[in-house]
């Protein structure tokens, strides 16, 4: 059989569109987390434990600092563009693009100027706070381009975009951290490598460049008409109640982080985010395939095609169970290929339990699409912010008594929670299209018996040795033929 007539046959699957974004956006994923892995060895050896933990912790209030100066705003931007009886989507973004810039500076100074009382409580240097104020304005400008990219399915060049600017600022990141190698400073009376700040000034500077460029893309979608109100009273309904589900979303997946670097030490919290960073390659997955279906979902939902909603959820639960697999398995044989000290492999055992965590997250973001749709964005908020709560209390109680690696396992819980209340929320107060939950459950139990045969049969901690790498690839081929033996026939054909 020819590869033309094959590709041919392709086409004909019903997911074959969700599929060609997906994979467009998958791999650029590829290239940027396997440039973070791929790199790591040169972070961990130019940075200490300490210096990693304190460039982790840092990434993750960004988050927070885009969530609260800019209101959430961007949130809202592929929403409007769905919406069937608007055709003013350009006005809209420049509203909410003028909008954000005026929030952002006005909220953005007052964080400046309470700058040492922050960095006190989120155990950080006071220098940094600034450029993390720049960071997340250069950040959010980004996040414009992202959301008109998705929603217009420019997947190639969100998918150039994204990979550019992360290639870029590890360039200028290495140089960075190589001309800042041997300065020190005071922080609390204790002298300390400055190297990190040649990381962090690499990102800023990068990131610049990138903004520049999509900005004027931008630019091109958005007309300056001034503020109108309908358009700020729509985004700011819509992305407000999504504020505490930002932020929940951020205590789900760095409180550990802050808390680890808080109350055990930063070498700990350097540790862990290195694990962390290897089984987050997973959400990398995740992300991809929401963003090449969400035209399409958004298309099913308007057209009341419902079983076609179904059909297309039951082909991305299948992508993610073999993503999660093929992660799970070689987690450990990656870090340990990828880490230049052996003290960051402590960590990896605990790199699967964090795949298998955003396995529940994944669920639950196929679910938390239709209260997206249907913009009942206050739903979202409880389902996350109930879901926080419940890690922080895992974390509080159980970090101290087993250190670092609870943290996985309380993420755990509470991303099986948060995938529990998404269900019953789409489900039986919202009434929502019933998703093949039946079918879901299936997979996961496919996976994890295939998975266990490693850990009964195998050596899932021990890296690198090639009988045990060979039997995790025949586990993996396993998987993929059980989960896609229906789809393989289609190949043979006439």
């Amino acid at each position: 059989m020819s590869i033309k007539n094959i590709l041919k046959k392709f086409k004909r699957l019903s997911f074959f569109d969700t599929f060609k974004h997906a994979s467009t956006y998958f791999s650029g994923t590829i290239l940027i987390h396997g440039l973070g892995v791929i790199t790591l060895p040169v972070f961990t050896a130019l940075l200490t434990t300490e210096e990693y933990g304190i460039i982790n912790v840092f990434t993750s209030y960004i988050s927070v600092l885009i969530i609260l100066l800019s209101f959430y705003i961007h949130g809202a931007i592929s929403r409007y563009y769905f919406e069937k009886d608007k055709d003013d989507f350009s006005a809209f973004l420049g509203s909410s693009f003028l909008f954000c810039n005026i929030s952002f500076i006005t909220l953005g100074y007052f964080v400046f100027l309470f700058r040492i009382e922050l960095a006190k409580i989120i155990n950080l240097p006071s220098e940094l706070i600034f450029c993390m104020i720049l960071m997340s304005y250069l950040t959010v400008c980004y996040y414009f381009f992202q959301q008109v990219m998705i929603a217009t399915k420019q997947s190639k060049k969100y998918t150039f975009t994204e990979v550019t600017w992360q290639y870029l600022k590890f360039l200028i990141t290495v140089c960075g951290l190589l001309y800042l190698s041997d300065t020190y400073f005071m922080y609390n009376n204790v002298n300390h490598s400055y190297t990190f700040m040649g990381k962090i000034i690499g990102e800023i500077i990068a990131s610049v460049f990138i903004v520049a460029y999509t900005t004027k893309v931008l630019f091109r979608y958005l007309s300056f008409s001034g503020m109108k109100t309908d358009h700020i009273k729509y985004a700011l309904s819509y992305s407000i109640p999504l504020i505490p589900f930002a932020l929940s979303s951020f205590i789900l997946t760095s409180f550990d982080q802050w808390y680890i670097n808080s109350a055990v030490g930063q070498a700990e919290a350097g540790q862990y985010a290195f694990a962390y960073k290897i089984g987050v390659l997973f959400l990398g997955l995740i992300t991809a395939l929401l963003n090449g279906s969400q035209p399409e979902y958004f298309k099913f939902m308007n057209d009341k095609h419902y079983a076609k909603v179904s059909e297309q959820v039951n082909s991305v639960a299948k992508l993610l169970m073999l993503g999660a697999g093929f992660i799970i398995l070689f987690a450990v044989d990656v870090g340990t290929l990828l880490s230049s000290k052996k003290i960051f492999l402590e960590a990896l055992p605990v790199a699967p339990v964090i795949v298998v965590a955003y396995i529940f997250h994944g669920v639950s973001s196929l679910y938390n699409r239709g209260i997206y749709y249907t913009k009942k964005n206050v739903w979202l908020a409880l389902i996350v912010l109930l879901s926080g709560v419940l890690n922080i209390f895992l974390n509080l109680w159980f970090i101290p008594l087993y250190g670092f690696t609870a943290a996985a396992y309380t993420t755990l819980v509470s991303y099986f929670f948060m995938m529990l209340l998404s269900v019953f929320v789409t489900t039986f107060i919202l009434k929502l299209p019933a998703l093949p939950l039946g079918r879901i459950i299936k997979y996961i139990v496919l996976l994890t018996s295939v998975v266990s045969l490693n850990y009964f049969l195998g050596q899932p901690d021990t890296g690198l040795v090639p009988l045990w790498i060979a039997f995790k690839l025949g586990l993996f081929c396993l998987l993929g033929t059980i989960l896609f033996f229906n789809k393989i026939g289609i190949f043979f054909n006439k």
